[in-house]
């Protein structure tokens, strides 16, 4: 695939580092942007928010320039592959590498057109001497409205390509990643259910992007981390990190079937007083979940708030939709585990990319019921079989079926998912293990888990 080649390339001219995509190439990311960083209290998946706020801004300074430094990482990079054989793409720095091929596809993907990869880095001591020790004033880092677990960085390295770069991606799949398996691939990470792309990336568009993170002390006076972060993986997901099997030295390996189960063992439990809550309370409380869905953003706070509550914090946020929730939770003398388990589905679904919560949400009790029977057979010893009458949305071309060929991952299908998969911090050993919390507990809402 382009972005596991271009890893290649980047790593063999000494480019490698810690390094996030950049998931949305209109924005640009100018240096010493403001980004939050929020883990869940879950699932340490990382979320980077972009703010519309400058580090030099937030120190009230708003004319500093650091100064920075560029350098080329690839000059002319092109790269072709057909993973139905060895591939190899070559910088202007001489370098070649093999790319090994473990999807049985016949698939093409890569840059039309040779494109030089730039990186940006700002003079980071000159910004820690500026602003290091300096106080921050409280009125501007309230603005910010920063939660218990965010972390506040900024932007220090961009990776940019100096020319217009056009990508083409066509396929067929026919193998053993399953063609429903490969539409939820490009669903998830490229946007799009098409089989064949083509588009233009402007140039000087952000690619990737590097981070430090601040820290700010007693008396509200900054800090600036000496190191860049790094998160749980260092990896550039839609350019250069989505193979996490490259290098095990800066990745982690991939999950495997046996792993998930145990994952799925550990949490699972805490969802069961869903089931305790009595019937219309339920039906509200999906129809509350429902509504949320509709803004990412409503379904984020409620995670949020829901944390706090947790922590004894009591706080009813501006959004309707939210406390409505929170506010069905507290009127029928709800328990403790109850609401640890409405936090933890909550929070499952927040994980979930944009889209799915909402399809599973919306999902017929009968479509549910085989995908509970689903993650019954997946926590079982014994590979899980389909059944042999499948509701349309789990059929072949069913919005669903991809969920269906997740829950029925062999490890070799875990190997072949990760080889293809944009989403480091989000493996698909972890997709597997958060689906199956997100039917377990919807299923116990609607008190469907007989099998």
């Amino acid at each position: 695939m382009f972005a596991a080649e271009t890893k290649a390339v980047i790593k063999q001219v000494g480019a490698h580092g810690a390094l996030i995509s950049n998931k949305n190439l209109n924005d640009k990311m100018d240096l010493l942007t403001l980004v939050k960083v929020t883990e869940g209290r879950f699932w340490s998946v990382p979320k980077y928010q972009t703010m519309e706020y400058t580090l030099p801004e937030l120190m009230e300074e708003p004319e500093f320039s650091p100064g920075f430094e560029e350098e080329v990482l690839v000059h002319d990079f092109t790269t072709n592959v057909e993973t139905s054989q060895s591939g190899k793409i070559e910088g202007a720095h001489g370098h070649e590498v093999k790319a090994e091929v473990t999807a049985n596809a016949d698939t093409v993907d890569g840059a039309v057109t040779p494109v030089s990869m730039m990186s940006k880095k700002a003079n980071i001591r000159t910004v820690r001497n500026r602003f290091s020790g300096k106080k921050i004033q409280r009125r501007t880092l309230d603005m910010l409205g920063l939660k218990d677990k965010d972390k506040l960085m900024f932007v220090y390295q961009t990776i940019y390509n100096t020319g217009p770069v056009k990508l083409t991606r066509s396929s067929k799949v026919d193998g053993s990643i399953s063609g429903s398996c490969h539409k939820m691939l490009n669903l998830f990470v490229k946007g799009s259910k098409k089989e064949q792309t083509s588009f233009t990336v402007p140039e000087k568009s952000t690619f990737a992007y590097g981070l430090m993170e601040m820290t700010v002390f007693q008396e509200d006076t900054l800090n600036i981390s000496c190191e860049p972060w790094r998160g749980h993986h260092s990896a550039i997901d839609m350019l250069i990190g989505n193979d996490a099997s490259l290098d095990d030295s800066d990745t982690n390996p991939c999950m495997t079937v046996q792993q998930v189960k145990k994952e799925i063992k550990k949490k699972e439990h805490l969802l069961q007083p869903l089931a305790y809550f009595p019937e219309s309370t339920r039906r509200d409380l999906l129809k509350s979940l429902s509504d949320l869905l509709e803004d990412r953003d409503a379904l984020s706070l409620l995670e949020q708030t829901l944390d706090k509550c947790s922590k004894g914090a009591i706080e009813r946020p501006q959004s309707q939709a939210v406390s409505s929730f929170v506010d069905l939770l507290d009127v029928c003398n709800t328990s403790s585990a109850q609401k640890d388990a409405a936090h933890l589905l909550v929070s499952a679904m927040d994980t979930l990319p944009d889209g799915i919560p909402m399809l599973l949400t919306s999902c017929s009790p009968d479509t549910l019921r085989v995908l509970n029977q689903l993650v019954d057979g997946l926590n079982g010893e014994t590979q899980t079989n389909l059944p042999e009458s499948l509701p349309p949305p789990l059929q072949e071309e069913g919005e669903l079926r991809w969920v269906v060929e997740l829950l029925c991952s062999s490890n070799q299908t875990l190997e072949q998912l990760s080889d293809q998969w944009d989403q480091p911090d989000f493996p698909p050993g972890v997709m597997i293990e958060v689906l199956s919390l997100v039917v377990r507990g919807l299923s116990l809402m609607l008190c469907r888990t007989d099998s």
